[in-house]
Order: C-alpha cells, then sequence, then structure tokens
C-alpha cells in the first residue's frame, strides 16, 4: 500500500468524496466551505481534527449546523470502507490528490478559489501540471481551423508549455493529437471514463508526456453538470486559453467563456474572424483578441497577448443585447 494522504486529505474524503457509495450523501463543497469558516475559528484549526468528534460537540463546540453535523457522523462510519478503496485504486494505477496536498496544481487554487475542486484523481506525473495553454473550440472540426490550430500548436510546444485538452472531440482533440506527435506534454482534465483514457493514453502516460486528472469517480459515466465543470477546471488549470471558434448560445464554450469574462479565471484570446457569431461578440465586449497573422509570426504568446491587450474601459451592456447566459449570474 502506497497511501501517503495526510489525516486533513483523509478528513474531506470521508465526508466529501464520492469514492464510497452508501445512504449518507457526501457534504456539499458548500457544506464543507461552511466547516472549514468554523474550525478555523475555533482550537480545532484543521479538519484531521473532525476524526473522533461526536454530534454535540460539532454543533455546540464548534458551532457546525445540525443537519451537517449529522451527515458527518454518519460518514465516519465509512473510513475503512474509504482506505480500501483508495488501496483498490493504486492498485490500478490511479492516485488521488486534495487541496491539502503540496502536489495539488495550485494555479487551480489561486484562479478559481472556492469552486476548485477539494479533491482530484489522476494517473501520470502530476508535476506536469504548471505553465499550461488551452485550446478550445466546437466538437464538429472545421477545415478552415486546421492550419490556425497547427501552427497554434506548434507555438505551445516550441516554447515547451504543457497543453491543457478537455479531451472532447473536435478542436480538442485535435491539439492534443498534434502536441503530443510533435513532442509536447499534455494535461487532460477529464469528466469521465477515466479507465477508459487511461488505456487509450498509456504509452503517453509511461513516457511522462501526459497526466490525467478527474475530479470525479474514476468510474463515473458522462453527466452534463460534470462536463460544463469539467470546462472551468481546465480554465482554472490554463495560464491562456485560446477560443478559435464559437456561436451565441451554442453550448459549453460559449457558456465557459461568458462565465469566465464575470470570474477571471483564465486569459483568454479569441481567433478574430467574422465567420463565428460568437467570437465577434465576445471581441465586441472587449475580448483580448488573436489574428491568423499573429501565430504565423515570430512573435510569443506572452508577445502576442501584450500586442493585442486592450485598456480594460467600464461598458454598459443593454439587456436586450445580452444573451441568456451573459444575464444570469450565479
Amino acid at each position: 500500500m502506497r497511501i501517503q494522504l495526510n489525516l486533513d486529505s483523509l478528513a474531506v474524503l470521508v465526508f466529501c468524496g464520492d469514492l464510497v457509495v452508501n445512504q449518507t450523501t457526501p457534504l456539499t463543497q458548500d457544506e464543507w466551505y461552511e466547516v472549514e469558516k468554523k474550525l478555523k475559528l475555533s482550537v480545532k484549526k484543521t479538519p484531521a481534527k473532525l476524526f473522533g468528534m461526536n454530534k454535540d460537540t460539532l454543533v455546540q463546540i464548534i458551532g457546525i449546523d445540525e443537519y451537517i453535523a449529522c451527515k458527518m457522523i454518519s460518514r465516519t462510519n465509512y473510513l475503512n470502507d474509504v482506505m480500501h478503496a483508495l488501496v483498490n485504486l493504486e492498485n490500478e494505477g490511479i492516485f488521488v490528490t486534495t487541496k491539502y496536498e503540496e502536489n495539488y496544481p495550485k494555479s487551480l487554487m489561486t484562479s478559481l478559489k472556492k469552486r476548485a475542486p477539494l479533491f482530484l484523481y489522476y494517473v501520470g506525473d502530476l508535476s506536469l501540471a504548471q505553465n499550461m495553454v488551452s485550446i478550445v473550440g466546437p466538437q464538429e472540426m472545421e477545415k478552415r481551423l486546421h492550419s490556425f490550430i497547427r501552427n497554434l500548436v506548434t507555438k505551445i510546444s516550441d516554447e515547451e508549455r504543457v497543453l491543457v485538452s478537455s479531451g472532447l472531440k473536435g478542436i480538442d482533440a485535435y491539439a492534443l493529437k498534434l502536441h503530443l506527435r510533435l513532442g509536447g506534454k499534455a494535461v487532460s482534465f477529464v469528466s469521465d471514463h477515466m479507465f477508459d483514457k487511461k488505456k487509450e493514453y498509456a504509452k503517453n502516460i509511461k513516457d511522462k508526456k501526459m497526466v490525467l486528472i478527474s475530479a470525479v469517480d474514476p468510474y463515473a459515466y458522462f453527466s452534463v453538470t460534470n462536463a460544463l465543470d469539467r470546462n472551468i477546471y481546465v480554465c482554472g488549470l490554463s495560464e491562456l486559453q485560446f477560443v478559435t471558434a464559437t456561436h451565441i448560445n451554442s453550448g459549453g464554450v460559449w457558456f465557459t467563456t461568458i462565465q469566465n469574462f464575470h470570474y477571471h479565471w483564465t486569459q483568454q484570446l479569441v481567433l478574430d474572424d467574422p465567420h463565428y457569431s460568437g467570437n465577434l461578440r465576445l471581441l465586441e465586449m472587449g475580448a483580448t483578441k488573436v489574428t491568423y497573422e499573429d501565430i504565423l509570426s515570430l512573435l510569443s504568446l506572452e508577445q502576442i497577448v501584450e500586442k493585442n491587450k486592450t485598456v480594460e474601459e467600464e461598458t454598459k451592456v443593454l439587456i436586450d443585447q445580452m444573451s441568456i447566459y451573459e444575464f444570469l449570474d450565479e
């Protein structure tokens, strides 16, 4: 057994994790942050101190809501099951880290703050998750984008940056395939079927050219919620993200990009191409543009950002000009 997680990590996996299926639902992320706040105000500063507490202590001494405390007491009984599940995963080559571990990608905590996943499953060398760039676009690959993506991926590879991919078909899959072919390193953040992808990229993982990461149970099937969260996590890992093509209200890429305008998870560059209505709208809203000529030039990625960045101005957006995703807030 190789498990080296600290007690704080074990606490968050017991109380919030999805490793063990039981009748008591895990604490939500918001509920866990409420627990953390109460701990910080008490003499019991760390999650590890929660083990061994009874309901009265949790409620009366720590100040935790009674409903949450009842869930926690029930889930404490599953510590041995969680340990057993961790061993089984490690035997399959899948490991777990949490926000309380040194190897957890710090960029997620810095950019996403309370939206950062509490724990991650991973396969491969997690230290690859740094100096990252992502490329996003439609799941239907268009010929007009082939040359742009090839040149962009070549630039990313030449600068020895790590490509972050969501693993989706279309733009993401095409860019990832090119980057690996060029000998580049990649992070693939997946939201379902982690075991299948582990087999697909076994050689790249073995050669330390790729690490798979997931915020959900490695056995999980596809769900829209997990997929949208995955898109946010890709933003959180990326120092730069290139939006190649999107149309207004067209799906996940558009939705995540609009959210990013509000939360500033990453620096996004949008391709200046009138063929795509979403791109035009994003540029009208003040997105940093990138051109076909920029990617063909000798400019570095940072130089392209510097060349095209605009002075942020307070602009009023009329309600009737906003998409539903622009109008709605969390």
